[in-house]
């Protein structure tokens, strides 16, 4: 039986449909998810932040200076209030697991509600600390953070322009590689640094060590509000004693608890990657 060529592009247009409706990769895949957020982290011209919403430190001011605004201004430039924020049903639907990290200090709060006196379902937002997906940079952002790439207008907050979105960046949202998988390298002190995040996730079954130093599931398992623990490839966790898998979690907790994002392992349990041929 032969197909027309009505039927055939009537046929791609389903696909298309069908894939546009699928949620963005990095809303299921957490080491893509993390890959893009650090990217975002990292890149000057995006600097995704503050770390930490409660204590900021000069993140706003840097802000004001990027925009050459004040930081009054600055400050009520939101994920939440951004056009590529994206937390309308469909999406939150989504996103796995909790799909909120609200801002509990007082203090915060005040300021929060004083800055947008004026919108207080914007103020909401940002006190509730919604997770979101941003249509900018792909992967899982928060509503009281911000970046450099902000943007007035948002959020999404309605299916069918979450559903444009996507057509508009399908490829971007079905990628389940890294947007710059060159960006991570190992942290050996400048030896063998030439493996991609893409190689180093798609080659290494990545598990998560607990405080005691035991391996104790799946990278991306651990519970929300607990101190940040460490992730290390299946085979080098299982090549350490349980007092070196400790101490490297340990190192990264005491990082974590001073508000460092990145904090490298211990000389023990540092991550050697191959050279590319």
């Amino acid at each position: 039986m032969k197909i027309g060529l009505l039927e055939i592009k009537s046929l791609i247009e389903q696909a298309k449909d069908e894939l546009n409706k699928e949620c963005p990769a990095p809303t299921q895949d957490v080491s893509l998810n993390t890959a893009n957020r650090d990217r975002a982290i990292q890149a000057d011209f995006i600097k995704y932040g503050p770390l930490n919403v409660e204590e900021p430190g000069d993140y706003w001011e840097k802000i004001a200076d990027k925009w050459d605004t004040d930081v009054k201004a600055a400050f009520k430039s939101r994920c939440a209030n951004c056009v590529a924020f994206d937390i309308s049903e469909r999406m939150l639907e989504c996103i796995p697991g909790s799909v909120s990290e609200p801002v509990e200090e007082p203090g915060v709060q005040k300021d929060i509600d004083k800055a947008f006196k004026d919108k207080k379902d914007t103020a909401e937002l940002v006190k509730k600390g919604v997770l979101g997906y941003c249509w900018m940079h792909h992967f899982k952002c928060h509503s009281a953070r911000a970046c450099n790439t902000w943007a007035a207008g948002g959020p999404i907050n309605e299916d069918e322009a979450s559903y444009d979105w996507q057509k508009r960046n399908l490829k971007q949202a079905i990628d389940k590689e890294p947007i710059d998988p060159d960006m991570y390298q190992d942290d050996t002190e400048g030896e063998e640094k030439n493996e991609s995040l893409r190689n180093w996730f798609k080659k290494e079954k990545w598990v998560r060590i607990d405080t005691q130093g035991n391996i104790a599931g799946a990278c991306g398992t651990m519970k929300k509000g607990k101190a940040k623990t460490r992730c290390l490839p299946r085979a080098k966790a299982q090549s350490l004693t349980k007092a070196q898998r400790k101490a490297t979690v340990a190192k990264k907790v005491r990082g974590s608890k001073k508000g460092k994002q990145f904090v490298k392992n211990t000389k023990a349990a540092k991550v050697s990657l191959k050279k590319k041929k």
